[in-house]
């Protein structure tokens, strides 16, 4: 089902969009039902709560730690669940192939503690790791890192699609449940969808699951993310970070790929990424300002919303990333603005009930 886009409308007399989020006081500061779901499981009902709420008890086969009490952020309307993150350790015997030093903001340790942290403070009851990593055993590195603590999720591991290795590799990550798909093309060589490429991604789609894609610049071109939705229509396909979308003003050629993909239905957007449009170099190796209105970026939401409709939008913030151009809280509360007009119901599925159904393994 496709939404239409109603107008955010809060402003100046005269009607202007541009709103600061210094200036949220209106968005109500509690949240219902904010508890921590079990891996992947739908959504459950919980009580009304206060803006302090305790989670259920976790299950008895849930190894996660005990959560504490979460504060909802003023802007939050409801759960989070992430979908992607990032965890490395740079001080490990050899060090890591990504980030490199030269990204001096994010070139340290950034692990599970950490992010935990940030992300309760900020309303998020779950995540999703996104390898970034071409190293195959640094896949398996992040899953122990993640073991016994049910905050995080899943992992979309990253492997290189066409590699001789690829079968025994997939067959080695999808033995653990936790692996729900992995992110292809980055590091690996360029889509081409030639025969060995589509094997690769037939028993991806065979096992039910799922393909993360950056397609910006000259990085996995639209075209040929289009050619891949239509060779392995069981796969399906989210691309990351807003697809690309560059500055305020979304470029025609942009809105034309992005009404052209929408037709297929095994492709997904993440909504996530945004301090991205203003990055002014085509690297993240230094810092960049980018604006903290929804004025700045609701046109590309609005062409997103438009093209994929309220069921193939997916939250994620690309944590540690998003400090480069911004801040974790800053992005969620564009989300949570952008969203508040198309209601509670649109909301809930952005910021947390699409991301269940999409990152579900499907035999």
């Amino acid at each position: 089902m496709r939404t239409g886009i109603i107008a955010v409308g809060i402003g100046s007399a005269a009607g202007s969009e541009r709103l600061h989020l210094s200036a949220l006081t209106s968005i109500r500061t509690t949240v219902a039902r904010l508890c921590l779901m079990t891996v992947l499981s739908p959504l459950a009902a919980c009580a009304s709560s206060s803006s302090t709420t305790a989670p259920p008890p976790e299950s008895a086969d849930d190894t996660s730690r005990a959560a504490a009490p979460l504060t909802a952020p003023a802007q939050q309307r409801g759960p989070i669940l992430d979908t992607h993150i990032h965890l490395y350790q740079v001080t490990r015997p050899g060090g890591v192939v990504w980030p490199e030093a030269k990204q001096k903001p994010i070139y340290r340790d950034v692990l599970p503690d950490e992010y935990q942290a940030i992300a309760m403070q900020n309303g998020i009851v779950g995540t999703g790791v996104v390898e970034a990593s071409p190293v195959v055993e640094d896949n398996f590195k992040v899953l122990e890192m993640m073991k016994g603590n049910g905050f995080f999720k899943f992992l979309v591991a990253q492997l290189e699609i066409g590699s001789p290795t690829f079968s025994a590799d997939l067959a080695r990550l999808a033995a653990d449940p936790r692996v729900v798909g992995i992110r292809g093309f980055l590091w690996s060589p360029k889509l081409t969808l030639d025969e060995k490429q589509l094997a690769s991604l037939e028993e991806l789609a065979a096992k039910g699951m799922t393909l993360d894609i950056i397609s910006r610049g000259a990085l996995n071109p639209k075209d040929k993310v289009e050619a891949l939705a239509t060779a392995v229509p069981k796969l399906r396909i989210i691309i990351d970070h807003l697809a690309g979308a560059k500055g305020a003003t979304p470029d025609p050629a942009w809105v034309d790929a992005m009404q052209r993909l929408a037709k297929h239905p095994n492709i997904y957007i993440k909504f996530s990424s945004f301090f991205d449009m203003y990055n002014p170099a085509a690297t993240e190796d230094d810092p960049w300002s980018a604006p903290t209105d929804l004025a700045a970026y609701k046109a590309h939401f609005d062409v997103l919303m438009n093209a994929f409709g309220e069921d193939r939008l997916i939250w994620g913030s690309n944590w540690p990333v998003v400090d480069m151009g911004g801040s974790l809280a800053s992005e969620i509360a564009i989300a949570e603005v952008y969203l508040k007009e198309l209601g509670q119901g649109v909301r809930d599925k952005v910021m947390y009930t699409n991301a269940q159904k999409f990152y579900a393994r499907r035999p």
